[in-house]
């Protein structure tokens, strides 16, 4: 926008020295000007957006991967953590748990949206954070597997400098690091894609779910 700016500079000049008695021809160089201050004025608003309060800069196409490091809030007062167990009263297949909890910035403490969504357990090896599993199952005795899906919400003009939501979905396992497919966004994230990788870390009461995002 910037050499189009100069370009229409440069053109009304020619257009006026040329034809400094012909109104129409000026009223032609007047609205070049005025396309090319709004088209200047446009790509510095855009300029401007496209960093956020800490310098990462919003995601958009053609760039390289924005890395964003967040935390689900686990712990007792940071949301809900819902499971809906089957008629065994164990950690089963099929069981459902569901969370909407606080999304924390990288400080682990400043709240920056919702992270909310649901998993199916599929593989319940191990007791889980219910102290309870099913015995007897050909399964993965050092973890617990589920099928997650969840969106976090980053809030409008809060501190994280984005707006809109991140969808994921993916295989993750209640010990380790879980890399999970990012399938979607909205907003300051529309048409992302990319790696989240979810790392549990246990704290004096409940949990935080550290989320590294790569965002493309």
């Amino acid at each position: 926008f910037e050499c189009l700016f100069y370009l229409s500079k440069a053109t009304v000049s020619v257009l006026y020295c040329k034809t400094k008695h012909s109104n129409m021809l000026r009223r032609a160089a007047v609205l070049f000007a005025l396309l090319g201050v709004a088209s200047a004025g446009g790509a510095s608003s855009r300029h401007k957006r496209s960093h956020g309060v800490h310098g990462h800069g919003h995601h958009h196409h053609g760039h390289g991967p924005l890395k964003l490091t967040t935390f689900a809030d686990g712990r007792p007062d940071g949301g809900i953590r819902q499971s809906a167990d089957g008629e065994d009263g164990l950690d089963s297949p099929g069981d459902v748990f569901v969370f909407d909890q606080k999304l924390l910035g990288d400080d682990g403490n400043t709240v920056i949206g919702r992270n909310a969504g649901y998993c199916i357990r599929t593989d319940p090896g191990m007791p889980d954070w219910s102290g309870k599993d099913a015995p007897n199952l050909p399964d993965d005795a050092t973890n617990n597997w589920g099928q997650c899906t969840w969106t976090l919400t980053f809030y409008a003009d809060g501190p994280s400098g984005y707006e809109g939501t991140i969808q994921v979905s993916g295989r993750e396992g209640d010990v380790g690091t879980s890399d999970i497919a990012i399938v979607g966004g909205t907003g300051d994230f529309k048409g992302a894609w990319g790696v989240l990788s979810t790392t549990p870390e246990p704290q004096c009461q409940g949990v935080l779910f550290r989320q590294v995002l790569e965002v493309h």
